[in-house]
C-alpha cells in the first residue's frame, strides 16, 4: 500500500482541486483513490477497495472516483497491469486541449521521451468522465493495440489529461514526468519554429537499442 501513496505524492503537485487519481491492484481487487480528496495529502484512509468489475466493497461512506471505470478496465482486460495514475499536468494540458496532439502523439523529438513513453502514444477523444469516457478509453487502447502491436506507455485525452498504465508505480511516476518533459520542449520547439522530429527508422534504432533497454528497466 505504501507503493500507491508514494505515486500520489509524488503526482500532487499537478493536483489543485482534487482532480486526478491512482490506483494499485490487489490480487482479484484493486484500491482506487476516493472522490473529493487530494494526490498531494493522499492517505491509507483516502483509498477505496473496489472489486475488479468497478463494484466498491463497503467503502465506509467513502465514494470512489467517478472515473473508477477505466481504472477496473485495465486491471480487468491486462494482467500485467498493476498500477493506474491519471493527471493533468499544465505542460501536457496545453498539448491536449490543442489540435497539437496529434503531432505530439504521433512523433517523437529526442531519445528520453522513446524509452520512456514509447514510440508513440494513444489519443482518446474527448468524452465526459464516467461511462462515456471509459468507453473512449476501450475504443481507442484496443485500437492502438492492433495497429501498434503493443500497450500504449502514455494515454492522452483529449481536453482532458493523461493516463499512464503500468507494472510499477516508480514507471508509472516516471511516464509521466516524462509526457510533462515533453510537452515542455514541444511547445518550446514549436514556438522557435521548424520542429525537428526525429525519423521513424531514428526512433525505431533507440526503442531496439540495448543500452536504453537497460535504462528501460531501471523503473519496472
Amino acid at each position: 500500500m505504501d507503493s500507491i501513496i508514494e505515486l500520489a505524492r509524488a503526482l500532487g503537485p499537478y493536483a489543485i482541486c482534487g482532480e486526478g487519481n491512482v490506483s494499485v491492484k490487489d490480487d482479484d481487487s484493486f484500491w482506487v483513490k476516493a472522490s473529493g480528496t487530494s494526490l498531494d495529502t493522499l492517505e491509507k484512509r483516502d483509498l477505496v477497495a473496489c472489486k475488479l468489475s468497478g463494484v466498491p466493497f463497503d467503502s465506509l461512506g467513502l465514494k470512489p472516483s467517478i472515473e473508477t471505470g477505466f481504472h477496473a478496465w485495465f486491471m480487468r482486460e491486462f494482467d500485467e497491469i498493476k498500477f493506474v495514475a491519471h493527471t493533468h499536468p499544465p505542460k501536457s494540458m496545453q498539448v491536449v486541449c490543442s489540435e497539437q496532439i496529434w503531432s505530439f502523439a504521433d512523433h517523437r523529438l529526442f531519445p528520453d521521451q522513446v524509452v520512456r513513453n514509447g514510440a508513440k502514444s494513444c489519443v482518446v477523444p474527448y468524452a465526459m468522465p464516467g461511462k462515456p469516457l471509459l468507453e473512449e478509453i476501450k475504443k481507442s487502447v484496443l485500437a492502438f493495440i492492433e495497429e501498434e502491436g503493443y500497450f500504449p506507455k502514455l494515454i492522452l485525452l483529449q481536453n482532458h489529461g493523461i493516463i499512464v498504465a503500468s507494472t510499477s508505480h516508480k514507471e508509472c511516476i516516471a511516464s509521466t514526468l516524462m509526457c510533462e518533459k515533453s510537452a515542455e520542449i514541444f511547445i518550446g520547439a514549436k514556438t522557435l519554429g521548424q520542429t525537428r522530429f526525429l525519423s521513424e527508422d531514428e526512433v525505431k534504432e533507440i526503442d531496439k537499442c540495448p543500452s536504453e533497454e537497460r535504462r528501460r528497466k531501471m523503473y519496472q
